[in-house]
């Protein structure tokens, strides 16, 4: 009885492993249903992205600048996003209008979008003026010209430290202060009537970074360091690894 005991044994042991094995291939069969639902919404979602201009200009950088690709996508990452939303929340406090179509400048402009697409919600703009030192950016920016064909003028400039000529502006902007010095050196080169420009920076205190030569620790740090006066806004955006300062005032 010995030898049948073990014969049933091993048949049912067998029996339980096909059981089990069935039970897998048919979890595997919803699993890979699953993942074919997955993978159409993620086909719908790349074509909704090529209606985008985001998408071409991608494209671009891939083909014509790689080494600037990564750069390209930190410039439109979530927390890129989620800074000129801040800025942009902010600003549509503000009234601006009175003045009729706005003349911008953006120092440390990047790659200028998505903060251009972000002021065109907000403001009747004439003309945006950006500063930044690489010219790469500035084909970057070109290529976003092209693709979202505003309808006010986008003028290039290198380093906005360097610019001389006596202006009137309606809001200048930096949200990479602490790249650079602190454009309260250009202040002199700024009409202040009818109204000086409405200065909106934004700053951290991320100090490992060796680029990061003008770190501050507070808003009020900022705002003491550029003199500027009759503040619209102050505030703090807590990050991971740093704080990310705001300020919106008038000098």
């Amino acid at each position: 009885m010995e030898q049948i005991s073990d014969w049933r044994k091993s048949k049912n042991k067998i029996s339980e492993h096909k059981i089990e094995i069935g039970s897998l291939n048919e979890q595997i069969g919803l699993l890979k249903e699953k993942i074919g639902e997955h993978k159409e919404e993620i086909a719908i979602c790349e074509n909704e992205t090529r209606e985008t201009g985001y998408y071409w200009v991608e494209q671009w950088v891939k083909n014509n600048l790689p080494d600037y690709h990564e750069s390209f996508l930190d410039s439109v990452s979530q927390g890129q996003y989620e800074s000129k939303m801040w800025l942009h929340n902010e600003l549509k406090k503000i009234d601006l209008k009175k003045f009729g179509p706005l003349h911008i400048e953006i120092v440390g402009s990047w790659f200028g979008y998505p903060l251009i697409e972000s002021l065109t919600k907000l403001f009747d703009i004439k003309q945006i003026d950006l500063y930044d030192i690489d010219e790469n950016c500035h084909k970057v920016v070109a290529q976003y010209i092209n693709h979202f064909d505003p309808d006010f003028r986008i003028v290039q400039f290198n380093n906005f430290f360097d610019r001389k000529d006596v202006r009137r502006r309606h809001l200048v902007i930096n949200t990479s202060s602490e790249h650079m010095p602190d454009i309260i050196k250009m202040k002199n080169f700024y009409k202040d009537y009818p109204e000086s420009p409405v200065i909106a920076l934004q700053s951290n205190n991320f100090k490992v970074l060796d680029e990061h030569i003008n770190c501050v620790q507070s808003p009020s740090e900022l705002i003491d360091k550029n003199n500027l006066v009759q503040i619209h806004y102050k505030g703090t955006h807590k990050l991971p690894l740093y704080d990310r300062y705001m300020v919106i005032g008038r000098w």
